[in-house]
């Protein structure tokens, strides 16, 4: 089957469109945000210091959620709408909250896990969640119950790497993990080592398919895993890029704007 985002990358790209000439807006919302993030049915996230802010489809602020007890927010992993985990690096604390941003549970200490040197984390199947602990150099997944049930080892030495990721996600039965200076690691679901994608300098991307979707140097690429080759599109002046369907979110230092191809 022909791959959707794949097929309106190349429509735009052989367009030669860029930002201002081959898109519409859908909506604009104000931004004095720290970072932002999308889920798979096109709500949007603005993240800053301790808050979140969550818009629907049409640019309408749904619900806002905000914890002043435990720091500033480094992460959030909206990947699963119903489940978004909620990272405080700081305190070593996660929350998780659901799609109306209401708390489900206690705050999560990763102390009580000897997770608490843990840089980054994501989502998982079956409401597991990955970490990376730097303290050991390795991923270690927990499931439902809080049990460790992946745990890879030390990866320096396993992958003669110098291991520092900043992120990953989990899609299609694989775990993908940023390392900028070297690439995309590529991992089973179960701690296995796979493959390395040799994408670098991100700080974050999207798997979707047999796609990778990620913003760097002021443009928005689309990687075939498939046939190792990319496309791209010219955003000026953003700072980030997402998509979701036939949906870009584009972050700017003063909005976020959802926009469409004409």
């Amino acid at each position: 089957m022909k791959n959707p985002f794949f097929a309106l990358f190349l429509v735009l790209v052989l367009a030669s469109f860029s930002a201002d000439d081959g898109f519409k807006n859908l909506f604009s919302v104000k931004n004095t945000s720290d970072f932002f993030t999308t889920d798979n049915i096109g709500n949007s996230y603005l993240i800053n210091d301790e808050e979140i802010k969550k818009y629907n489809q049409t640019g309408d602020l749904l619900k806002i959620y905000s914890n002043k007890t435990i720091g500033k927010i480094t992460q959030i992993d909206a990947s699963n709408p119903l489940r978004i985990l909620v990272f405080y690096k700081d305190f070593a604390t996660i929350i998780i909250l659901d799609d109306l941003l209401s708390q489900n549970g206690d705050p999560i200490n990763l102390m009580d896990y000897s997770l608490e040197q843990s840089d980054v984390m994501c989502n998982s199947f079956n409401n597991g969640i990955w970490f990376f602990n730097r303290q050991n150099m390795e991923l270690i997944r927990l499931d439902a119950n809080f049990q460790t049930v992946v745990n890879t080892g030390n990866l320096n030495r396993l992958l003669k790497a110098d291991f520092k990721p900043n992120f990953m996600v989990e899609s299609n039965s694989y775990l993908y993990v940023n390392n900028p200076t070297e690439g995309i690691f590529v991992f089973d679901i179960y701690g296995t080592y796979a493959k390395t994608i040799p994408i670098k300098g991100l700080q974050h991307f999207q798997v979707k398919e047999d796609m990778i979707y990620y913003f760097l140097d002021g443009k928005f690429k689309a990687y075939s895993m498939k046939t190792i080759s990319d496309q791209e599109i010219s955003f000026s002046k953003a700072n980030d890029v997402r998509i979701e369907k036939d949906t870009y979110f584009v972050f700017y230092n003063d909005s976020l704007c959802a926009k469409t191809p004409n």
